[in-house]
């Protein structure tokens, strides 16, 4: 039984939506693990269209370009704590905490909110 009222969020950092995709990459294959859709300096949801593994570890990347032209990595680990189909068909939602990474993650959530347009959650 939770002592959190149904529908209260237990967040204690806000997160911010993004509004426009930017994608996540499985650090040791390269290949797309989906689209963040919120994202706060110790945890995301991503959007993917496979469900993935509650409780695993994940590598993480996120490719991220830069005003100059360049290109900068962000990599961080992430443990799955949830996994649920999102409001369209073909997609999973999935929420992460996450367990390893540097400055770089609180740097990219402000890069974030300069780079695309946030709009804080809820």
């Amino acid at each position: 039984m939770s002592l959190i009222p149904k529908g209260k969020e237990r967040r204690e950092i806000t997160r911010h939506h993004l509004a426009e995709c930017l994608t996540i990459y499985n650090r040791n294959t390269m290949k797309e693990m989906g689209s963040i859709g919120n994202i706060s300096s110790n945890g995301l949801m991503l959007i993917s269209t496979v469900p993935v593994l509650m409780g695993a570890i994940y590598s993480m990347r996120i490719i991220l370009p830069e005003a100059d032209g360049k290109i900068r990595f962000i990599d961080f680990d992430a443990r799955c704590h949830w996994c649920k189909p999102d409001v369209g068909p073909e997609f999973f939602d999935s929420g992460y905490s996450i367990v390893n990474a540097e400055d770089d993650i609180i740097d990219l959530v402000e890069s974030l909110k300069d780079y695309f347009s946030f709009r804080e959650c809820g």
